[in-house]
Order: structure tokens, then sequence, then C-alpha cells
């Protein structure tokens, strides 16, 4: 059985929507995923503003529906670069930021609904919730969905994440479940560019491709205390703690900063520097050795940061390539997962690995909003035809 599910999210960095439409074949844990096509369309300054005065107790009222619009064109953009209808699509899923500088499940369920009504689709969202409320962490919440993207039987692939934090994921070749290693290694996009946006009094909100980091000096004994942190010398499973790099751990960098009269160049380039180590060193101590080559593959916004991605590549004897090499644009890793884990949701099988979430067991991932009459009907159908299989929901534990 074939199927197309379209998966959206949100980044982390609030630049846009992204959008992918990911081939199925097979039900639940034994899914064949291949990712058919991607998008992301950024969202406009107005909307960027907006979302990042927002506040846990409000925005603008304006908010949700202006970035619904966002969602929508990303939506007509990939459906039709893949030469679908939205007809053709079963379901979707939507991936909230986990680690925006707001709440966004303030407007994240009103999105939702209002994407289901216009598209007519299905939406599966929130997925980290049930997790959660089993005792886990809520990250990685995408692993079991990305063992099933990224997978390959003759090769060893470990996927490093430049997001907000950034993650490691080991897949051994031939992959099962139970051999997959997965967590959460430290700071990154979100540390950077806190720097640049305070550093500069909120005139600039990033450093692209890490212009300003490779113009200053590295820092050596800060980088030395920083790399003592305690979230960096934890053993996994872990998941970087929201203020552990937060405004305590700046206000600590900007005052470094006045005592060694470094400028905000050499402080990007000393957390540049911070980043690489860390998921250098995480390598090394947290994840086996394997015989053969393993294929490195990066993702995740920060691969458009050249500085970073050099030093990144310094850490390790292979070579890293960019995730397109296999077929996977980057920056579609977070949509495409969530295409899945709506398919795994809809086929009765536990989208967490608990082993990696801390959670007290596996479960079923997510909330259905159902599109119209015709498309949820068929959903309906299915996810009623596979209820007598519900036993598979602790296979992937």
């Amino acid at each position: 059985m074939s199927r197309l599910l379209l998966g959206l999210s949100i980044g982390s960095g609030l630049e846009g929507a992204d959008a992918s439409i990911v081939r199925l074949e097979g039900i639940g844990a034994d899914l064949g995923a291949r990712l058919v096509t991607s998008t992301r369309i950024p969202f406009s300054p107005g909307v960027r503003d907006l979302l990042h005065v927002a506040t846990p107790s409000g925005g603008s009222s304006d908010l949700p529906r202006l970035t619904t619009e966002v969602v929508l064109q990303a939506v007509r953009q990939v459906v039709t670069r893949a030469g679908v209808s939205q007809r053709d699509i079963f379901a979707a899923g939507f991936l909230e930021p986990a680690r925006a500088r707001i709440d966004t499940s303030l407007f994240g369920a009103e999105i939702v609904d209002r994407v289901a009504e216009q598209t007519g689709i299905t939406i599966v969202h929130g997925f980290r919730h049930r997790d959660r409320a089993a005792g886990g962490a809520g990250h990685p919440i995408t692993a079991l969905a990305d063992q099933l993207l990224f997978r390959s039987p003759t090769e060893t692939r470990l996927l490093i994440h430049l997001g907000a934090v950034s993650s490691l994921l080991f897949l051994p070749a031939g992959s099962r479940v139970s051999t997959v290693i997965g967590f959460e290694v430290g700071p990154c996009n979100r540390l950077l560019d806190a720097l640049v946006y305070h550093g500069t009094r909120g005139k600039e909100a990033s450093d692209h491709g890490g212009k300003r980091a490779v113009q200053g000096r590295c820092l050596e004994a800060l980088l030395a205390r920083w790399l003592e942190h305690p979230h960096l010398t934890r053993r996994p499973p872990k998941t970087v703690h929201n203020e552990a790099f937060g405004k305590s751990f700046l206000l600590a960098v900007f005052d470094a900063a006045r005592q060694l009269n470094a400028g905000l160049t050499d402080l990007l380039c000393t957390a540049t520097h911070l980043v690489a180590r860390a998921i250098g060193d995480a390598d090394k101590l947290a994840l086996p050795v394997v015989p053969g080559v393993r294929h490195i593959l990066l993702t995740g916004g920060g691969v458009r940061n050249g500085f970073l991605w050099q030093l990144v590549a310094q850490q390790f004897t292979e070579g890293i390539t960019l995730s397109d090499e296999i077929g996977i644009a980057p920056l579609s890793r977070n949509a495409a997962a969530a295409g899945i884990l709506a398919a795994l949701l809809c086929d009765g099988v536990a989208g967490n690995l608990s082993a990696l979430t801390g959670a007290s067991g596996s479960r079923l991932l997510g909330h259905l909003v159902p599109g119209d009459g015709r498309n949820w009907g068929r959903v309906a159908a299915w996810i009623a035809e596979q209820a007598g299989e519900y036993p598979r929901v602790s296979r992937v534990a």
C-alpha cells in the first residue's frame, strides 16, 4: 500500500514554514519512506517581528492567521512540485517548533485547525505531548521517523542536526530500532543567534554564513571553561534544558567578554568552536566504534553557516556531507519526520523511542484534527482497519 503524507513544520528559528511530501510503502514500523519533494516559504519581516515579540501570555491576534497563510502557501507549492493534488494526500503531520523564543502552543492548534479547514486534509500534531505525559523529555521525538527515512541496509550513518541545539542520531547499517542511538549534544543556532541579537542591541538577528564569527579569535581559556558545562559532561540519554544555555549563560558570556576585552566577533568565534567541539566530544565519548567508514550527514539550518560546517568537519576523520547527497534536503528533515509520525499514529504504532526520550514506555503520539468528510472518512476507515493490530504499539519500544 502506497500513501503520500504531507509533513509541515515551523523551525525553532521562526524563519518560515517547511513542507515535505513523503511516499510511504507498507505499514507501521516496517514502512519504507522516500522524500518526494520539499520547500520552505520564509515569513515576511512583519510576521517575524510579531513572532519575536510575542510572549507566553499572548501575541498579536493576527498571528495565527498570518502564520497560516505562509503554511498554506508552502502546502500549495510542495503539492505543485510533487505533481499531485491535495486530494492525493492521505494525511498530514505538523511539528511545532520545540525551542522557539515563544510558546508557539498558544497559536499552534489554531494554525492546524485553519490548515485542515482550508485544505480538507486530516492533520496530526502535538507529538511531544504524550511522550512528556509518560515522563519523557519530548526529545528527540523524531528519532523513529528519522530512522525510517535515513536508514541504509549497507552503510552506517551518523546524522548531525544543526538546529536550535545540536543533536546526533547514530544509525548502524541495517539498523534495527533497538540499535539506534540519539541525543541532544549542546548549544547551536539559538546560542549564536542570541549572541548576535544582544551583541547588536537587537539590530541583527543572526550571523549569516558565520561571516562575523570567522573574523574573530577563539578565546581558548573561555572555551575550555564552557566545555565543562554540566550538560556537556553528562552521558546520554539527555536533552538540552531550555535554561542550560539561556539567560544566565548569556549574562556570564558578556561579563567574560568585558573582562577579556573581547568583541562580539570573538564571542561568536568561540561559541562556534564550542558547538563544533561539543559535537566532536560527544561522538568520541557516547557513540560506539563500528567497523568500516561511517557516512556523516548534516541537516538543519546551521548548514548555511560555512564557518560552523568547517569546524564540525575538523572533528571527524571521515568526510561530512549535506543530506542532499542521499536525496533529502537539509532543511526538510523535520517536516518529513512530521509526515512519517502522522502515518505511525494512523497505523497504530508508537512514534517515540522511550530509550532515547526517557518516557516510561512507547506511546501513540499526536492529536487528530479531521479534514473534510472525504479525507477524514478515508483516514478513519484506515485507523479502524488497523485497530485489531494495536499490539503493534509496543513493538518499537
